[in-house]
C-alpha cells in the first residue's frame, strides 16, 4: 500500500482546539487515554469533507472553505 499522506500546517488556534479535544477525550476515558493529535485531525477533516459533500449534493453552492 502506497501512502499519500502529507503534512499539514495548522494555526496555533487550530492546534489549541485539537489539544482541547484530546484533553476532553482523556478526561472521559476511564483509563485516561486519548486519541493522538493526528487521529483527531484526520477525524475532523473527514467530518468537514463529508459535510461539504452533503451540502453540495443538497444543492447548496455557498460552501465556505
Amino acid at each position: 500500500m502506497i501512502s499519500n499522506a502529507k503534512p499539514v500546517l495548522l494555526s496555533g488556534e487550530q492546534m489549541d482546539a485539537i489539544l482541547s479535544i484530546q484533553r476532553q477525550e482523556r478526561s472521559a476515558s476511564p483509563l485516561g487515554v486519548a486519541p493522538s493529535l493526528n487521529a483527531i485531525a484526520r477525524a475532523l477533516v473527514k467530518k468537514g469533507l463529508e459535510a461539504m459533500a452533503q451540502e453540495k449534493s443538497s444543492g447548496s453552492a455557498d460552501v465556505q472553505v
